[in-house]
């Protein structure tokens, strides 16, 4: 059957002469439904990046590459690309808002605001313009931007999309299809507003559910030693602090979410006779971290596919395991199982592959961007990059457990087409949410989408145990990666059959 299925691949792409007389199987679950539960257990202590969980899982997937027989990618540090990251804590943030009349009210960090600060302290004081929710798309012909100058200033917009609060409505269909990842969302406002050139975000949830927390591990932000990326710190205030801000400007935001519901009406507008100021205080820590790295050499050296997957998780936080057997034990596993059966093949293909893991990926991709940010692509050219995250559960919605989501860059049509054709083998096909990953930065695939770089994404869907000490490897299911790892085989054997 094996054979049979390399063959119809030979036959169907032409110029696969490559793979005439191999034999290259798709993952079974034997496969990686050990290595699954070992990175998923109590003894890897949640993988944390810069935790001791983290440096026994990098050690562990180094020594399956070893196992696998794939070549280092370093000669000095054999798998591990090792690299520093610093983790900033806030140690004392103020928020004060001043009006024309000098009114200022001063707001609390315990009860009116949450920082998200960038890796350097900072004071400013400066004016706000109203944004809106804070979007720019204008292929859609919808700008909260529109002939509005932030440069300098500070951003508030709301939380969500037009019409997010009416799920019936024409305008929630028209904004759901655009960002179906809503976790995504916070991230492509930031983006947004760093793009105009404002200096702060302030995001407001106006039905006033937000409240600001006090963990620890919400005062801390990470970046790497020497960050090359621009960012501006992100503000959230309570109801009551949003009141205060906006009083006297005429703005209500109760109305401006209604009537957004109703109507698609971008929007922006100065805060007049306002200012705020602020200051952030941070304390830094450098950590050494690494990104795991095997390879199987081509015949051209200077042309690489990747396949990755983030192996770090929240590791221990207040003396509890967060175990991460989805996000992302399931992605790594299924990396290292590709790799076991290429490197098995003997194939020699037509590039490199690289097969990789990614580390702090949960606190900003920051593992995948020192990668790429320290690849020669002048030297080197990054054909594909393929990333798995989370490819063993399902979404609540999901009743029949056969939703698989797949992103490529917009015009990558060949691309949906490939893995189209891939998920038709199935003997039980996927629904596929075929999706375009421009704008979105939901994992390690943004690192690459942001040099050009073409991707194949793969997620299952968000579940109830995302990112809580519930997310275990009994909840797994292995007939579904099974599946996926599928559709990623076949697509890449297809990508590389198709090479010219």
């Amino acid at each position: 059957m094996r054979l049979q299925f390399l063959l119809s691949v030979i036959l169907l792409f032409c110029n696969s002469v490559l793979f005439s007389q191999t034999n290259l199987s798709n993952p079974s679950k034997s496969d990686f439904s050990g290595t699954l539960s070992i990175l998923a257990s109590d003894w890897m202590e949640g993988r944390g990046a810069t935790q001791k969980g983290g440096v026994m899982a990098s050690e562990y997937i180094a020594s399956m590459m070893e196992l696998y027989q794939l070549v280092p990618y370093s000669v000095k540090s054999g798998y591990f690309q090792n690299f520093r990251i610093r983790e900033h804590t806030v140690k004392k943030t103020s928020f004060e808002i001043i009006k024309e009349n000098r009114e200022r009210f001063v707001l609390s960090p315990e009860n009116d605001f949450q920082v998200t600060p960038i890796a350097q302290s900072l004071q400013k004081e400066a004016p706000i313009v109203f944004a809106g929710y804070g979007l720019s798309l204008t292929k859609e012909g919808y700008d909260d931007y529109k002939n509005q100058n932030v440069k300098g200033k500070i951003v508030i917009v709301l939380k969500g999309f037009p019409g997010h609060q009416d799920s019936t409505s024409a305008t929630y269909q028209k904004f759901k299809k655009l960002f179906p990842e809503e976790n995504n969302l916070e991230e492509i406002k930031l983006q947004t507003a760093i793009n105009k050139n404002a200096i702060a975000l302030i995001i407001i949830n106006e039905n006033g559910d937000y409240k600001p927390k006090n963990a620890k591990e919400n005062e801390i932000f990470h970046s790497l030693e020497n960050p090359t990326t621009t960012s501006i710190p992100i503000f959230k205030l309570s109801k009551s602090a949003a009141e205060k801000l906006f009083s006297g400007s005429g703005i209500s935001l109760e109305s401006f979410e209604k009537d957004s519901t109703k109507k698609i009406k971008s929007s922006s507008t100065l805060l007049k006779k306002t200012k705020i100021n602020f200051t952030i205080n941070l304390e830094s820590e450098t950590f050494p971290v690494r990104n795991v790295i095997g390879m199987i050499r081509g015949k051209d050296t200077t042309k690489t596919i990747i396949v990755g997957a983030h192996y770090d998780h929240l590791g221990i936080i207040n003396d509890t395991i967060y175990n991460g057997a989805d996000d992302n034990a399931s992605g790594v596993s299924g990396m290292l199982a590709l790799a076991k059966n290429w490197s098995e093949s003997k194939i020699k293909p037509p590039c490199n592959i690289l097969f990789t893991s990614w580390t702090a990926e949960e606190m900003g991709l920051l593992g995948s961007q020192y990668f790429i940010q320290n690849f020669d692509l002048e030297k080197q050219k990054i054909l594909l990059a393929i990333n798995m995250d989370m490819i063993s559960r399902s979404a609540p919605e999901d009743k029949t457990h056969r939703v698989l989501s797949i992103g490529t860059q917009e015009g990558s049509d060949s691309l949906k087409e490939i893995v189209t054709f891939s998920n038709s083998k199935l003997s039980k096909p996927f629904t596929l949410d075929l999706w375009e990953t421009n704008g979105h930065t939901g994992s390690d695939y943004a690192s690459f989408a942001a040099k050009g770089i073409p991707v194949m994404t793969y997620f299952s869907g968000f579940h109830d145990d995302y990112h809580s000490m519930r997310d275990v490897a009994s909840k797994v299911d292995l007939d579904k990666i099974k599946d996926v790892l599928f559709i990623v085989n076949t697509s890449l054997l297809r990508f590389i059959a198709n090479m010219p």
